[in-house]
This record gives structure tokens, sequence and C-alpha cells, in this order.
């Protein structure tokens, strides 16, 4: 079974990183154009992960992910949030909506492969500074 990645990213720098990363390492990488079409391909078919860029306009991230956690049919699949590593209350906005890992940009950048690929890092709001 092939694995999959679900991004909520409007950046075109970093969906075409996810998109690039996926294709190589064998990684179906869907991104859907609204929150509502997230929702609907997470329900529909739950990827292994979704991948949420935390200062995206257009998914409202914070609010996507109490959607996405408060519906016992979406809840358990694992969410990573990313965002500039100066931003800690976000941060912790994220966590307290259900935001499974948290990462600055560039730890995200620099370990894309591992997350795409399903070894997502342990250590929670990586490279972020208080």
């Amino acid at each position: 079974m092939t694995r999959t990645v679900i991004a909520a990213v409007e950046d075109l720098l970093f969906k075409s990183k996810v998109s690039e990363t996926a294709a190589q390492l064998g990684v179906e990488a869907k991104f859907p154009r609204s929150p509502e079409k997230l929702l609907v391909a997470v329900r529909d078919s739950p990827p292994d992960l979704i991948v949420l860029d935390l200062n995206s306009g257009r998914f409202e991230p914070l609010k996507l992910l109490q959607s996405l956690k408060s519906d016992a049919a979406t809840a358990g699949v694992t969410t990573l949030g990313f965002l500039s590593h100066v931003q800690k209350d976000l941060a912790v906005a994220a966590r307290e909506m259900g935001c499974d890992r948290i990462m600055a940009r560039s730890a995200f950048t620099k370990d894309l492969p591992r997350i795409i690929g399903g070894n997502v890092p342990d250590t929670d709001e990586a490279g972020l500074r208080a």
C-alpha cells in the first residue's frame, strides 16, 4: 500500500518541495485547493500524514485542525504543522487545537525526506525559539 500525504500548503516553493520529495520516495502527495476539499479527501481516504502550513490564509489551519480533531473519522490522522521559528504563540495555539507535531520551517525543510517517508521526528516544536 502506498503511503499518502495530504498537504495544506499554498506557498509554491513548499508545495514543490513536498511534491518532489514525495515523488522521489514513491509517496502519493495530494494538495487540496480548499479546507472543504481537504476534509472530504481525509474522510474519503485517510492519509498517513497531513502537513499544514500554519501561516496559510487559505486553509485557516487552526480552524482546520479543530475540524479534523473533533471529527471521529479524522481525529486519528497524524498532523504536522510548520511555521516561522519565532512564532511561539501560533505554535501554542496549534498544539491546543490538536496538532501532533510542530516544526520550524527550516527544520521541516531539512527533515522533509524523513517526514514524507514516515519517520516524523520525535521532538516537538523542532527549531522553534523561545
